[in-house]
């Protein structure tokens, strides 16, 4: 028994129904939310009550205040009040009484305090003097209000209002007066009682907490003192609010209060608009609450009721079969299926990836035999290609170092047999026999993955040394870490490389001493185009002048000047070429005038704007330094004037970081780097190769900026070398 009551606890169905009845709690919290906002509304709503009415009396108070007022001025006024006859005063009290129903009397005041006419019969002791209401209208001669209240008439409470008579010398010579029945709240015109709610009441009371005005049976409450005094502390403490607490017959109930300014008292009044049960008051809300509880359970109830029936249905009977089915796969069938319908739902998508999960470790199981084969194919052919590789292989154990396989390859580059080799560690064989390198290298081959080295020294059993490439990897297998190491012997290709080497140094003096024996024989050209051949011109030019200026030459004087003209073109290009082939300048006063000299000279071929900055140079730099500075910036202002079509150029020459830095910039139309390094790769253009190869050959570098429309920039370094001073022995 306890263990089908433990069942059905924790059972699937038991959470599903809880799951219900949880889904049922946040309409349950916010319909008692709905009712506690509706409460507060009810209560919020009580209180703008009492607001409301506490307004309409405040202007129901000033408009009784007014119209007494304007009925006294009236009397006042009068022709029998101010001629002071009793009859004619009576008279017109009796007419206007019966017109005002609010009113227990009107009467007429001497100012002795004698009562010279009223409309009711004075019940009261016919001298007012110690009335205040008439104290104050002679002290102020003006509208005056007595105490509140300030008597009764006929039994009823009242409050006297009073107003001076003035003679026609403006002598106060009576005061008349109307006494307000304190029960006008109810008996007359007041809107009052029409807003007031079933079951509730109206009170005004003082400072002092007696009654003022009361409703309903104001008759027996006025001047009394108010008799729920526990609210009269919070009352008086607050301007409004609304108080929850018993009323005099012992009811819960709401009281709503609000203080008013009354001109009928000295201090304010406090407006209470009270005694409304609790139960009147939230009867509608409590209504609509049990019903939406009502409600609520009902269908609590229903989905209850629903959720146990259907959770068998849709949820228990598909579980209860995928874990029969489960089970069943555990054991290793794995051709078994739940065969329930594939539904949309997600039981149907459960038990459909059930079903597809058993098929597809059904096709794997396939796959994995298959893949077994497979192994066992791949392994036959690696272990082949482990046999046949050219390459030597060793196969270590990655925890202790022991050589666990070889092949053939290596062990004939070694010369060892494989009975040697296997079952040693790595530093127990003769090519590893430095043990401490040995190990050190060994847990480098421990810590990573992959590791290189392009020439490693070995030796083979004979004492003969060879240079290796050694690539090892490690891989993990049956569970354990294995390193494979990739020999390869390098020897005769590292000669080969060692050889090149040797050869291109040799091509690089060779073209060194090329590029310097081509500057020798263009600086001797250069010198025996200028002295010699330009001499011989000169010389030349100079006797043809002279037969020019002779008079027996008049009949050949046009070929002589034709042949001088002649002599001068051949003497200017004479110049020019000396100047190509080695300026002079460069020779006898540097790097930077020749620069500056030769950026002008080409700039005024093309009229182009020309910026030269330079940075001091502390003396000579090497010749071969400033030989190879001056052809690079030569190409490149050439290749300006020739191809650019540039409106402006600029060179500079800077020191920065110990080198000595050529900048030649254009702002022409550019050229793809890419494409004209290849021309001239073919052969087609070999200005650029000639720079890179001059700068190459002084120890600097070269590279080219050019954008198609946005100029080019030519950037060459070469090291500082300054030039070797001449020794003692050398000097002239």
């Amino acid at each position: 028994m306890r263990k089908i009551i433990s069942r059905l606890v924790s059972g699937l169905r038991l959470r599903l129904l809880l799951l219900v009845l949880l889904a049922c709690a946040p309409l349950v919290g916010l319909t008692l939310h709905t009712a506690s906002e509706e409460r507060r509304r009810l209560v919020k709503d009580w209180n703008q009550r009492s607001q409301e009415m506490m307004e309409l009396a405040t202007r129901e108070e000033g408009r009784v205040i007014g119209q007494t007022r304007q009925l006294l001025l009236v009397l006042a006024e009068s022709s029998p009040v101010r001629s002071g006859s009793r009859r004619g005063c009576k008279k017109l009290l009796d007419e206007l009484f019966g017109s005002y129903p609010r009113y227990t009397n009107l009467g007429v005041v001497g100012t002795n305090g004698m009562v010279l006419a009223s409309a009711r019969p004075m019940v009261e002791p016919a001298n007012q003097t110690n009335y205040p209401f008439f104290r104050r209208a002679l002290a102020t001669r003006a509208f005056a209000i007595g105490n509140f209240p300030d008597g009764q008439a006929a039994g009823q409470p009242t409050v006297n209002f009073g107003y001076p008579v003035f003679d026609s010398d403006g002598q106060v010579q009576a005061v008349v007066f109307a006494a307000l029945d304190l029960d006008w709240v109810s008996s007359f015109d007041s809107a009052l009682p029409a807003q007031l709610p079933k079951g509730a009441t109206w009170t005004e009371i003082d400072r002092a907490g007696k009654i003022l005005v009361r409703y309903p049976s104001p008759e027996k409450w006025i001047g009394r003192p108010f008799p729920e005094k526990s609210l009269l502390k919070t009352v008086f403490s607050q301007d409004h609010g609304v108080v929850e607490a018993m009323s005099a017959d012992g009811i819960p109930g709401y009281h709503a209060f609000a203080a008013m300014r009354s001109q009928l008292v000295p201090d304010d009044v406090v407006t209470i608009l009270s005694s409304i049960p609790r139960q009147v008051l939230f009867a509608e809300a409590d209504r609509r609450l049990t019903e939406s509880l009502t409600g609520l359970g009902i269908a609590a109830c229903f989905a209850f009721m629903l959720g146990w029936a259907g959770s068998y249905l849709l949820v228990l009977r598909p579980v209860r079969t995928l874990v029969k089915s489960s089970a069943r796969l555990a054991t290793g069938d794995l051709s078994t299926r739940t065969g329930l319908a594939n539904r949309g739902d997600e039981l149907g998508q459960l038990t459909r990836t059930f079903d597809q999960m058993a098929q597809a470790l059904e096709h794997r199981e396939g796959e994995r035999q298959s893949a077994n084969h497979a192994l066992k194919a791949s392994e036959m052919r690696y272990r082949r290609l482990f046999e046949t590789a050219q390459d030597g292989i060793l196969i270590l154990n990655a925890d202790t170092g022991q050589i666990d396989d070889v092949n053939p390859f290596l062990t004939d580059m070694l010369g060892y047999t494989r009975e040697q080799l296997l079952g040693n560690k790595l530093w127990e064989i003769g090519p590893f026999k430095d043990t401490k390198a040995s190990k050190a290298e060994f847990r480098e081959l421990q810590r990573e993955d992959y590791v290189r080295y392009d020439d490693l020294p070995l030796e083979t059993s004979t004492g003969k040394s060879i240079s290796v490439e050694f690539v090892s990897n490690v891989y993990q297998v049956n569970g354990g870490r294995v390193i494979q190491c990739n020999i390869r012997n390098i020897t005769e290709r590292k000669q080969a490389e060692a050889k090149r080497k040797e050869y291109s140094h040799k091509l690089q003096v060779l073209s060194r001493r090329l590029v310097e024996a081509q500057e020798t024989e263009r600086r001797n050209i250069a010198r025996e185009l200028h002295d010699e051949i330009g001499q011989a011109l000169t010389v030349m030019q100079l006797n043809l002048q002279s037969m020019l200026l002779s008079p027996d030459t008049e009949a050949v004087s046009p070929r002589l000047n034709e042949t001088l003209e002649v002599v001068e073109r051949v003497l200017e290009q004479v110049r020019d070429i000396s100047l190509d082939l080695r300026p002079s300048i460069l020779d006898d006063l540097g790097l930077e005038p020749a620069l500056r000299w030769y950026t002008e000279r080409q700039a005024a071929l093309v009229e182009l704007e020309v910026e030269f900055h330079a940075d001091r140079l502390e003396q000579r730099l090497d010749p071969m330094i400033e030989t190879e500075c001056f052809r690079v910036a030569q190409e490149a202002l050439t290749n300006v004037v020739r191809h650019a079509q540039a409106k402006t150029v600029t060179v500079e020459l800077r020191k920065e970081d110990g080198q000595l830095h050529l900048r030649v910039r254009d702002d022409g139309i550019g050229f793809e780097v890419v494409a004209i390094r290849e021309q001239a790769v073919r052969g087609t253009s070999l200005g650029l190769l000639s720079m890179e190869e001059r700068a190459s050959l002084a120890g600097g570098g070269l590279e080219f900026k050019s954008v198609p429309g946005q100029g080019t920039e030519v950037h060459a370094w070469f090291p500082l070398k300054w030039q070797t001073p001449p020794s003692e022995s050398e000097t002239p």
